[in-house]
């Protein structure tokens, strides 16, 4: 009996000794790393919103990493073909994902075909950039205010159109939602991206479009275009006039595109706070704020655990609304 229980004591002494050296490597690798150069996945095409500000995040994150940080484009299916490739890199921190929403709140909803899990295999490190959205009508069409729009649109029954980059895209998803709240009798249009979805709002075949205040500030300052609400939760600098959806008599709709950052599932822990106290020193350099605010996109610093809880409305609302529409897997194709 003796015997056994010296057996046993050893066992668990070695078993202690084992987990207090992973413990220990990890936290070298955390104090080494990195000691290469990391590759940050981005999966959407070179020249989009989602590839500029990977791109300048990537450079702040590569000067106060000490390591080059290179932007690898892996275009597809909205998304989802980079984000799966993403998952299944080594989780060491040294390949991480940079991506707009859609292929973490909105795509498992769409299709159950994923080649990853967006609960089980990303982990949030940091939200690292905002995209606040304006509602625009052309210029010549005769409202002011999401109420007069709704009300233009339900007096003339299945003759407004508002378009988005795409069906799925979060862009349409959020045009369905203030469809929804403002009880709006408007037809969705489908572009293949945001360039021709504003050219035919330009031109008046489509009377609404969601979109970054980047993309349509010239046409709005130029009279093309009217700007009718902003779904953010304040007005916004460069449009002090016009309200917020909830000023406007819509409270729930509040939403802001993001850009966020991840690491691959089992990522040690230490090199995932590492970058997550990175990206919130990145957000108050003062160049980087300048180079986004010039995009009209706004720095975040929102940690793990913040983003992890804006992921979680986010899915909330999107799931919802996909169900309402009944989006299959055929958009990815």
């Amino acid at each position: 009996m003796e015997t056994q229980m010296r057996i046993a004591m050893r066992r668990i002494t070695r078993r202690g000794l084992v987990a207090a050296g992973c413990l220990w490597g990890l936290a070298v690798a955390a104090q080494t790393y990195p000691t290469r150069p990391v590759t940050l996945i981005v999966p959407f095409p070179p020249g989009g919103g989602t590839d500029v500000a990977a791109r300048l995040f990537a450079k702040e994150l590569g000067d106060r990493l000490g390591q080059s940080v290179v932007v690898d484009n892996r275009a597809g299916a909205a998304g989802n073909l980079g984000t799966g490739v993403f998952v299944r890199a080594a989780a060491d921190g040294y390949t991480l994902l940079f991506t707009a929403q859609s292929p973490v709140t909105i795509a498992d909803s769409i299709s159950p075909k994923l080649p990853y899990s967006p609960t089980r295999d990303l982990v949030p490190i940091a939200l690292t950039q905002l995209t606040p959205v304006l509602v625009v009508v052309p210029a010549n069409l005769p409202v002011k205010s999401l109420a007069e729009l709704a009300k233009v649109s339900r007096a003339n029954p299945s003759s407004l159109f508002f378009g988005s980059p795409g069906t799925g895209n979060e862009l349409h998803l959020a045009g369905e939602w203030l469809k929804r709240e403002a009880r709006m009798d408007i037809t969705h249009v489908p572009y293949k991206g945001s360039g021709p979805a504003l050219q035919d709002l330009l031109a008046g075949r489509i009377q609404m479009l969601v979109a970054s205040p980047a993309s349509v500030s010239q046409h709005i300052a130029d009279g093309r275009l009217r700007a009718i609400a902003t779904l953010s939760t304040q007005r916004l600098a460069g449009f002090p006039d016009v309200p917020t959806a909830a000023e406007s008599g819509y409270p729930q709709l509040v939403y802001d595109a993001w850009f966020g950052l991840f690491a691959p599932k089992n990522t040690p822990a230490p090199v995932v706070k590492r970058l997550e106290q990175e990206a919130a020193a990145i957000a108050s350099v003062p160049g980087y704020r300048r180079q986004l605010s010039d995009l009209g996109v706004l720095a975040s610093g929102d940690g793990a655990q913040a983003f992890a809880g804006t992921i979680g409305k986010n899915r909330a609302v999107w799931s919802d609304l996909v169900k309402s529409l009944h989006l299959t897997e055929d958009i990815y194709k």
